[in-house]
């Protein structure tokens, strides 16, 4: 059989992983329980997977000069789910609303279309099962310090896109996802009677200055040919409805595509939040944490996956979608090997797969996860025959 046919023929085991993973998710850097269920389950198939990055586990598949690593995260998120079924989380206020349990069990799939023919494989493949991707610093760090790119001369990873009906396939050559930084603004004002503001100074009243000023930054400092997002996510102050509050208190989050507008953002923040709280007599401070650095995939991987896909499904299942403004720590191995990161449309009404990432609804159509299975498996092989650049 193909690997087409491999992956296809493994579709009930890889419901059934899926829906254990998702019936005992588990969040970011404690994926104990999850990493001993891919230990046993690698086991049984003949493989010798190793713990790497506390929760992580790591397993190759073939030997050789050249190698290629595939990643699927592990973690899930603080989240309480609200849709029904069978297999619904059993853990109260955490459940897998991004995915990643079918990302998890796509790689188990790859691992099992790939473990039989170990000895005739043109080189390595190393599968990634990374903990902690929703979590800053992010479990690829981690990973990368271990060594797990070493003997590795190309990576490949995958996540499943809500709005990408199943059966399509999205690539985007170059930057694909944001650098996504946060924020956190302190302003520090004089708190009172509420019937003698001249007696204060009100950090609410400068906050809302602020929160219309950083928005100017977006739309008078950047090229309207570059996207950017600047969004203040919450804002805080006060204890009563009669008392100026002494300290105020907002944060939010920055997205770019571009460094130079990364840092052009962050100065104009600086300078908004020190002058104009001065400018009220309130004292600003401004806290700016880089996240995630944005995805970039490289022009060569790219055109081979899309050849692979072509091949799979057709070419008329390739989509080319505009990046996202989404942070994904992807984009570390993608700083020190060149590969390509995929969006596996999973989309689908009928089975209710058609809420967004993050949302408690979540859910995907399992029918994506064989076709993520021979995508990755495939790309795998191309990867390992790829000439040198």
């Amino acid at each position: 059989m193909s690997l087409r046919e491999k992956s296809y023929a493994l579709m009930p085991r890889l419901v059934q992983w899926r829906r254990h993973l998702h019936q005992y998710p588990e969040l970011s850097f404690h994926e104990v329980k999850t990493q001993r269920y891919l230990i046993e389950q690698l086991s049984e198939m003949g493989l010798q997977p190793r713990v790497i990055g506390t929760t992580g586990v790591v397993v190759d598949i073939g030997t050789g000069p050249r190698g290629v690593a595939v990643r699927a995260d592990i973690d899930a998120l603080p989240l309480q789910e609200e849709a029904e079924s069978v297999f619904k989380s059993r853990c109260d206020g955490v459940m897998h609303a991004c995915g990643h349990d079918g990302h998890t069990a796509i790689l188990l799939g790859v691992a099992a279309v790939l473990a039989p023919q170990e000895a005739t494989l043109p080189g390595r493949v190393r599968l990634m099962f990374q903990p902690a991707e929703e979590k800053l610093p992010g479990g690829a760090k981690l990973l990368i310090e271990e060594g797990v790119l070493d003997d590795v001369d190309r990576v490949l990873g995958l996540h499943l896109a809500s709005d990408l009906p199943t059966g399509r396939v999205g690539i985007v050559v170059g930057p694909a996802t944001a650098n996504a930084d946060r924020f956190h603004i302190e302003v520090q004002g004089v708190g009172g009677h509420g019937s003698q503001p001249e007696s204060s100074v009100d950090p609410i009243v400068v906050a809302a200055h602020l929160v219309l000023a950083l928005q100017t930054i977006v739309s008078r400092n950047m090229s309207p040919r570059h996207a950017a997002v600047l969004t203040v996510g919450t804002l805080t102050s006060g204890s009563n409805f009669n008392i100026i509050a002494p300290r105020a208190e907002m944060t939010g989050t920055v997205r770019t595509f571009d460094e130079q507008d990364r840092q052009t953002i962050r100065q104009r923040m600086q300078e908004l939040v020190t002058q104009l709280s001065s400018a009220h007599r309130a004292q600003g401070v401004l806290t700016y944490s880089e996240g995630y650095p944005r995805v970039v995939n490289t022009p060569l991987e790219a055109d081979a996956a899309e050849r692979v896909i072509g091949r799979i499904l057709g070419p008329d299942a390739v989509d080319h979608p505009d990046p996202l403004m989404a942070g994904e720590d992807f984009s570390y191995y993608l700083e020190k090997r060149p590969g390509v990161f995929l969006s596996l449309g999973c989309r689908n009404p009928a089975v209710g797969a058609m809420y967004p990432h993050h949302h408690p609804a979540f859910t995907l159509d399992e029918e994506a996860l064989p076709i993520g299975v021979s995508v990755l498996a495939t790309t795998a092989l191309e990867f390992l025959t790829l000439n040198d650049r």
